[in-house]
């Protein structure tokens, strides 16, 4: 595992190479439609700045010893991607609209403000509990979960505007963190969206390859999911991919159904149960 000042140079690293990238965007590109149904590109990066406003207040909040909700926010735990949806979308236009022409100067400045407070953690301040609406976070987490909002919402904005758009591969051991160790807007508990309840669960085993290669099986019955150790069970379904594929699975970028007939995605088992994986996995 990377050291914290390993980290923290990753998200500068990332941080200035994306910024740059969106500074390069001719100004007809903002207004495109992104990956992100809902959202133009401009608005993608509206939702970035809110997300750094939200990380940085709660971070500086934390190191004070105040671990209570932002103003207007519930309580740590209780929102996941499906009970946020609505609120964030609608929010990342409005903000993109009251920002009009200052939207790239805001985004600098809040990017560099929570990365100037991480960056500045001392080590007895790295394991300090802060709030997130998806519950009780370190703060040197805000680290992993930056790095994953980073990489997914450029991804979006991408994709929105080229095909074949890549995943930060630098970034990709930082998401795969916060999807295995369940912390806030990273872990594959937020990421799912509950449906009708199934009477026998579904175990779907991921065998991934590539960056931070891993083995894990997803458990669920409909309106809950558990992620288990392999070892001693069989799965009805087996899914064979790289790790940007199952990031992008995940966190719902990549259609099932997609992804297998482009060989991104390889099934052993029933393919009716692997396609009905998306269901439980829709994005934000």
């Amino acid at each position: 595992m990377a050291t914290f000042a390993e980290r923290v140079q990753i998200l500068h690293m990332e941080s200035e190479r994306i910024k740059q990238y969106l500074h390069t965007l001719p100004s007809a590109a903002l207004t495109q439609s992104s990956a992100c149904s809902e959202w133009q590109v401009q608005d993608v990066i509206a939702h970035l700045i809110g997300v750094a406003d939200t990380y940085a207040n709660s971070l500086t909040r934390g190191l004070q010893g105040d671990t209570s909700p932002l103003p207007g926010r519930l309580p740590a735990g209780q929102s996941t991607a499906s009970s946020a949806a609505a609120r964030i979308a609608q929010g990342s236009i409005a903000a993109r609209q009251a920002l009009g022409e200052t939207l790239l100067a805001a985004y600098d400045a809040a990017n560099d403000r929570l990365n100037a407070l991480l960056a500045g953690l001392e080590p007895a301040q790295h394991a300090m509990p802060c709030y997130h609406p998806g519950g009780i976070v370190q703060a040197q987490q805000f680290m992993d979960l930056r790095l994953k909002e980073l990489a997914l919402h450029e991804w979006d904005i991408r994709a929105g505007l080229a095909p074949d758009a890549p995943l930060a591969v630098a970034c990709l051991p930082a998401i795969l963190t916060t999807i295995s160790d369940s912390i806030a807007s990273g872990s594959l508990r937020w990421a799912f969206w509950s449906g009708p309840h199934r009477a026998v669960p579904v175990r779907y085993r991921f065998l991934i390859t590539g960056p931070g290669p891993r083995q894990t099986d997803v458990v669920v019955d409909g309106s809950t999911l558990r992620m288990e150790d392999a070892a001693g069970t069989t799965a009805q379904v087996v899914l064979h991919c790289d790790t940007a594929t199952y990031v992008l699975l995940v966190y719902g970028r990549l259609n099932v159904e997609a992804a297998l007939a482009s060989g991104q995605l390889l099934v052993e088992g029933d393919r009716d149960l692997a396609v009905a994986f998306g269901q439980w996995f829709r994005g934000i």
